[in-house]
């Protein structure tokens, strides 16, 4: 599933793809040509992915909405994806705004 956005805090579009199947984030990152990938393992099959910048430092999050809980995910790029929250935040019906058909 395509996932564009901004992971490296350039200003501009990183090319990224999550694999629902495995929870695999690969991004392509603007700011060396799309010659660098990133690989960031989180998700599950089932939930959904919901990119943003929920920590504020300029850069696009990792995070999943996972239906089954209700429960969104979000790893953190301020902490190099090292340090996750997880809200508490709808139910199995909801779909998230960020969530593509």
């Amino acid at each position: 599933m395509p996932v564009p956005a901004d992971y490296d805090g350039d200003g501009k579009t990183d090319i990224a793809v999550w694999q629902a199947s495995s929870g695999l984030w690969w991004i392509l990152t603007s700011s060396t040509n799309f010659g660098s990938r990133t690989l960031v393992q989180w998700g599950s099959a089932g939930d959904m992915p919901v990119p943003a910048d929920y920590d504020g430092d300029g850069r696009m999050d990792v995070a999943v909405y996972r239906p089954s809980d209700g429960k969104w995910y979000l790893l953190l790029s301020s902490s190099n994806y090292a340090t996750y929250s997880v809200y508490d935040w709808g139910t199995s019906s909801d779909i998230p705004i960020g969530k593509r058909p």
